[in-house]
């Protein structure tokens, strides 16, 4: 099976853009019909006069502050600057108690990685599992990392609703950009041992991962589509750093198309999501263009014209206020 998805892929990648995008959105209509979901969970600012915004409706929260030990090319932690710290379970509780007491649907529980890879989140678990005890309504989403099996386990008899993880797909990547001893088979091991506990899995592929460079995507793709997910998010790499433009390409519309539209090509069924991080880029438009055109699901904070374009391709658009891996 593996084979084959890669060798579909092989095959796939040199085709006309065009009609990779045709065959997406035919798939897209059959599969979905003609809804497609804005998702604007307040995590950052978005201001549209058609979308009166409730902020913090969905909130990021980091259980390392802004910490991070890995200290990876792409970040240096800059990520984590946006998300409201929590550094202990007592903490966590009194902050995600204040988002409820405003509204707030649901948190993502984050932070930076160890150099094992892995968030920290073992000490927030019977917190995690208090919460859901007291509000089974009230989602929870963990971005884990290369999480092991009994932190796996504690997610799991903690009900958490979904695991986010980013999926690298190069070596390179892992090493240069991530400064992680670790392998691709590393990552694909713990999407199948989440996958055969039972967790709920929106694994992340990022556009560009080493430094704009289009070079583990594919392969990460092919190890989410044979491994089978709930759902899968696409994101596109961004400069963070006052530097990193310098050393950073932007991948251009073209590729960031055609990798979404060979994702729904391979995944008729499965909800593809354009996730919130997009460079701000002159592309930017073309991108979100081009993953409608590509058969997305959903996308995270639009701009307007990217709304306006959806309607023109004949769809049915909704704004909800949820992580876009939930809608």
């Amino acid at each position: 099976m593996a084979f084959d998805i890669d060798l579909m892929i092989h095959q796939l990648i040199p085709l006309p853009l065009k009609e990779l995008q045709s065959e997406a959105f035919r798939i897209r209509k059959a599969h979905f019909g003609d809804r497609l979901t804005f998702s604007i969970p307040g995590t950052v600012s978005y201001h549209d006069a058609a979308f009166p915004l409730q902020k913090e409706r969905f909130a990021a929260i980091s259980v390392t502050g802004r910490r991070c030990d890995l200290g990876c090319d792409h970040c240096k932690g800059r990520l984590l600057e946006s998300m409201i710290p929590a550094e202990d379970p007592q903490t966590f509780l009194r902050v995600v108690d204040q988002l409820q007491s405003r509204g707030a649907l649901g948190v993502l529980v984050s932070g930076g990685a160890g150099r094992n890879g892995a968030v920290p989140l073992e000490r927030f678990v019977p917190a995690m599992k208090t919460l859901k005890e007291k509000d089974p309504s009230f989602k929870i989403l963990c971005h884990t990392g290369l999480i092991g099996r009994e932190l796996a386990k504690g997610l799991k008899e903690a009900r958490v609703d979904q695991i986010l993880i980013d999926v690298i797909g190069s070596d390179d990547t892992i090493r240069e950009v991530y400064h992680l001893d670790g392998k691709v088979k590393d990552y694909e091991e713990t999407l199948m041992m989440l996958k055969e506990m039972g967790h709920c899995l929106a694994p992340h592929i990022i556009i560009g991962h080493h430094l704009g460079e289009i070079k583990g995507e594919w392969r990460a793709l092919e190890a989410i589509t044979r491994i089978g997910v709930e759902t899968i998010v696409l994101v596109i790499i961004k400069p963070l750093l006052p530097t990193s433009g310098s050393r950073m390409r932007i991948p251009t519309p073209e590729e960031t198309s055609r990798i979404s539209a060979i994702a729904r090509i391979l995944n008729p069924d499965t909800p593809i999501r354009m996730g919130c991080i997009r460079p701000a880029h002159p592309w930017k438009a073309a991108m979100e263009k081009g993953f409608i055109d590509s058969g997305i699901n959903t996308i995270a904070y639009p701009l307007l014209g990217t709304v306006e374009y959806a309607a023109e391709r004949g769809l049915e658009t909704e704004f909800v206020e949820m992580c876009c891996s939930l809608t």
